[in-house]
């Protein structure tokens, strides 16, 4: 918690309650497929609880914060997680050849699904990209370039 002070990594009631918080992040590990992009990681909820427990998938932790972004390399450096790439870039600038063709993008607390869809759109280029939003419960996949789908995915999650 450290880091917190000098970096604002997590609100002061997620400090209280971070077991709480990871135990959040880690409930969306079933659904997740073997590439995953963390969009706005921050102080590394989710993607760094679902790394450390898949450590056969990859992990993309986009954070455009300079100082939240090498916070997540030190911690993904410290623990070993070979399976974490940090990007210091806002999502919307990383060319979609960066990322493999199936992927799954969760963000928790980044922002309306509207936005977000408007943001990680250049994504779905990829085929089977799918956007995990938490705490909505929404999933938002395109099957092929052409189309999309809306639904909701099961309460569990």
């Amino acid at each position: 918690m450290s880091w917190n002070h000098t970096h604002n990594l997590v609100s002061k009631n997620q400090a209280t309650n971070l077991e709480e918080h990871i135990s959040d992040s880690l409930s969306i590990s079933p659904f997740l497929g073997e590439n995953v992009i963390d969009l706005g990681s921050g102080g590394g909820l989710p993607g760094i609880p679902l790394a450390i427990s898949n450590p056969d998938k990859k992990f993309f932790l986009v954070e455009s914060n300079t100082k939240k972004s090498a916070f997540l390399l030190n911690v993904s450096t410290k623990l070993q997680l070979s399976n974490v790439t940090v990007y210091n870039q806002r999502i919307e600038d990383i060319a979609v050849d960066h990322f493999p063709q199936n992927l799954d993008i969760v963000c928790r607390a980044v922002g309306t699904a509207e936005s977000i869809i408007g943001l990680t759109k250049h994504l779905f280029q990829n085929r089977n990209t799918s956007l995990r939003l938490m705490k909505t419960c929404l999933l938002y996949t395109s099957p092929s370039p052409r189309d999309g789908l809306l639904s909701r995915m099961p309460s569990s999650a």
